[in-house]
């Protein structure tokens, strides 16, 4: 496995592709558990099967190091060619079902929902660190530019980061747009923030037309346990 997918997540080039010819869809499964380990056991062990039975073409799971809307919160991620292949999947076929049932950690359910993926991007790693924020825009497409210009720039400057793009189609979420800014490790991702303090960071962001509201922010680390792509 040779990339990073992650809700913070970071889409493959198998999905990247696909933007010329459908939307790709993340499926997002909020979990909570106080048994962090061994959920993430059950879902490393199960992710290919799954994946593979609802022709995903990545799965994985990502924790809240801080900001979780709830203490105890995961993030079990699918990514999806289309929406087609997407809303093509049983919630639960027998293959799943099976694997399910492998799963004797105490958990709760908390939310199930679908989120396209506005701009994706790709990663040299199958773990990393990720600021996700989520924003109410009335100017989408002048959010997603401004994220390109933002993410064009740290890396020429030296951050090499990734930014990503989904927007909610279900749920509270529905028309949120969810920012996530990833890194392979915590420093990078780290110094990367540091430079929003910086005026070349600001004059970006001011750019931006119409009106932008943050409404949540939380720090992950995520980890891909299946992709399609060698």
């Amino acid at each position: 496995m040779n990339r990073l997918l992650a809700v913070g997540f970071v889409a493959t080039a198998l999905l990247t592709a696909a933007f010329a010819k459908a939307e790709p869809v993340m499926t997002l499964i909020t979990v909570n558990t106080q048994d962090a380990a061994g959920y993430a056991a059950w879902a490393k062990s199960s992710a290919p099967v799954i994946a593979k039975a609802n022709n995903a073409t990545a799965m994985g799971l990502c924790s809240p190091t801080a900001g979780a809307e709830v203490m105890g919160d995961h993030y079990l991620w699918s990514f999806f060619d289309s929406q087609e292949t997407a809303w093509g999947n049983s919630v639960m076929n027998p293959i799943v079902a099976a694997e399910v049932a492998k799963n004797d950690v105490e958990r709760t359910v908390r939310t199930w929902d679908n989120w396209r993926i506005a701009k994706a991007a790709e990663s040299t790693s199958d773990r990393g660190y990720f600021y996700n924020l989520w924003v109410k825009t009335d100017d989408l497409a002048g959010y997603l530019k401004a994220l390109s210009n933002l993410e064009a720039e740290l890396n020429e400057r030296g951050h090499p980061i990734n930014l990503q793009a989904f927007v909610g189609d279900t749920g509270t979420t529905a028309g949120t747009v969810m920012v996530s800014l990833g890194a392979n490790d915590g420093p990078t991702l780290g110094r990367a923030m540091d430079a929003r303090t910086e005026p070349w960071f600001g004059k970006i962001l001011a750019k931006l037309e119409g009106d932008r509201v943050y409404e949540h922010g939380f720090a992950m680390i995520c980890e891909t346990y299946y992709s399609a792509t060698p």
